[in-house]
């Protein structure tokens, strides 16, 4: 009997797919999902409460236990991930390609991820322009970058999960990476609010 022409050869490797999400790509890829899922009209609603929320933050002093030095730290680690949040969810208004895996999740075009990052550091921006006007907080040029961070690292993961080759193991390292920014960005705030002051805002 004739061999089967359109098997694979037994000394020729088959070629191999996308690679199978792991449970951390799937929770993101659901994440987005969800927001996805809201209709067009009404997708400027979730970055518009959360940005409401950083405007009310930003609005008085922050009370609460006196931690000093530590305290001052969380207080700076909370810029990255309040504006990697406000970034998530600028991403369903941003331009986006199919995913290569089908189905209506995001690969991100190179445009839409600039208007997502442009687009938070411009509200981080606004936010330091409010803080400069609020008795007892101040502005900072280090907050600022701190904002940026956030937003950077959540563009750069959600077009790494819009790749074809994306695994469990690099959204890991782009995780942590980006974790490890976010604590340095952070580090170098509370540094300078404690060995100099009121960090620097030019504005």
């Amino acid at each position: 009997m004739p061999a089967d022409a359109s098997a694979t050869p037994p000394h020729l490797p088959a070629t191999a797919g996308p690679a199978r999400p792991g449970p951390m790509q799937r929770a993101l890829h659901l994440t987005v999902l969800c927001l996805l899922s809201t209709p067009r009209a009404l997708a400027w609603l979730p970055p518009l409460a959360w940005a409401s929320f950083i405007f009310y933050l930003s609005s008085g002093r922050l009370d609460g236990p006196d931690l000093g030095v530590f305290g001052g730290f969380l207080t700076n680690l909370a810029h990255p991930g309040a504006f990697g949040v406000f970034a998530l969810l600028l991403v369903p208004l941003a331009r986006r390609a199919a995913h290569p895996r089908g189905g209506k999740w995001t690969g991100l075009t190179p445009e839409g991820a600039l208007w997502v990052f442009v687009g938070a550091v411009i509200y981080g921006f606004t936010d330091e322009l409010h803080q400069a006007t609020v008795a007892g907080r101040d502005a900072s040029v280090f907050d600022l970058l701190a904002d940026a961070v956030g937003a950077f690292f959540v563009v750069l993961v959600v077009r790494y999960l819009g790749r074809r080759d994306a695994t469990e193991k690099g959204l890991r390292h782009r995780l942590l990476l980006g974790l490890l920014a976010s604590v340095g960005a952070a580090a170098i705030s509370t540094v300078y609010s404690e060995q100099v002051g009121e960090g620097p805002w030019p504005f």
